[in-house]
Parts: structure tokens; sequence; C-alpha cells
């Protein structure tokens, strides 16, 4: 797959990723907030993060990476504080 260029913190996007198990390979959807980008070129790391029945998951893909098949933006937003909710403190 090709690095997709444009992406940046606060895009909606669905990610694709192919698993293996023992003699079957499925595709599993992934779909969250962009949370964070790094590196450039085939070095692109994005951390992707989804809330289901009040749990947090942020996963990290590399971008370039042969298991992803396909990423789809979902919302196009611009976002500056994409990270600030990750970081929050809980108050009390």
């Amino acid at each position: 797959m090709e690095a997709i260029e444009g992406l940046r913190e606060g895009q909606f996007v669905r990610i694709y990723q192919k698993i293996t198990d023992a003699k079957k390979e499925r595709i599993v959807p992934f779909q969250g907030k962009i949370i964070k980008v790094k590196g450039a070129g085939l070095n692109k790391m994005i951390t992707v993060q989804n809330a289901l029945e009040g749990v947090v998951v942020d996963r990290i893909f590399p971008v370039s990476s042969p298991t992803l098949t396909k990423i789809e933006l979902m919302v196009v937003k611009e976002s500056k504080k994409a990270t600030r909710k990750r970081n929050a403190k809980k108050r009390k």
C-alpha cells in the first residue's frame, strides 16, 4: 500500500488491516481519530484513538506496513488540539 500524504491530527479514518490466523486470512477494520502523526515518508507512524463502551483504545500503525490494505478518510476536519483530550488529567 502506498503511504498517504496529507494524514493529519484530528481526521477520522478507517484502517483495514490484514490478520492471518492459523489457516485463514481476514481483513479487520479499525476506525477512529488520528491523534498523532510521527515521521515522514516510509517511516511515518500514526496513532489512532477509538472509544468503545467507555474504553479508550489507542493503536499505532506504521503507514507503510504490508498488513495495511486500505486507509479511508471518513471526515476531514482541522483540529489543533487533537492530543489535548488524550493528555488531559481527570478533575476530581
